[in-house]
């Protein structure tokens, strides 16, 4: 226990408790406030009577901080019922963005799904139209094989008819020499002058 000597209105008290020395002193210099302040305000007043009104202060000031205690209790507890009904709610909420963010997760796995599927879509599109293409190509390459065919047949017709040509122009050649021959040969026999000539001698 601790024991300090204090002054109140002039007088030396001496106080125990089991607070510290500061705390008893602050105690003690609040009360003489008190009392100074009320003998100030009524001089007339004895000192007993100023202790009492002091007393009657301060008992009213701790009434007034029980009710301000009281108050602030309430506020707490009101407060802590708000934070309560606060964390239910941030529960709630934290269990709905959980939930959101799942719907999130698949909605965009879906999202993902749908784009690969366009993708796959497109790949086979593309592959049909490249089959088309390459049918069509095939179609054309038959045809053309199928012209290329009848135009080697009509080339060695056209090579065979030219080549009897040519065997039909040599063998005119060759008679047209020989009636040229036949000719110069007739010709000469009806020549009067040559036959004059065979004649004299």
């Amino acid at each position: 226990m601790n024991i300090v000597t204090v002054n109140i209105n002039d007088v030396d008290y001496n106080l125990k408790g089991e607070e510290n020395d500061e705390y008893l002193l602050k105690v003690a210099d609040y009360v003489d406030k008190k009392m100074r302040t009320i003998l100030e305000s009524n001089p007339r007043l004895s000192v007993t009577a100023a202790a009492v009104l002091t007393a009657v202060n301060v008992v009213d000031d701790l009434f007034k901080c029980e009710v301000s205690y009281k108050g602030l209790n309430n506020d707490i507890e009101g407060f802590k019922a708000k934070n309560r009904e606060y964390g239910e709610q941030i529960t709630a909420l934290k269990e709905l963005v959980s939930k959101v963010q799942g719907e999130n997760q698949e909605l965009l796995q879906k999202i993902k799904n749908n784009k690969d599927n366009e993708n796959l879509k497109a790949k086979e599109e593309e592959v049909s139209s490249l089959k088309q293409e390459v049918q069509s190509l095939k179609e054309e390459l038959e045809k053309n094989k199928s012209d290329f065919k009848a135009y080697k047949a009509e080339n060695k017709e056209l090579r065979f008819q030219l080549q009897t040509a040519r065997y039909k122009i040599i063998d005119l050649q060759n008679k047209l020499v020989e009636n040229q021959i036949n000719l110069v040969k007739v010709k000469k026999m009806n020549n009067p002058l040559i036959n004059n000539e065979k004649s004299k001698k």
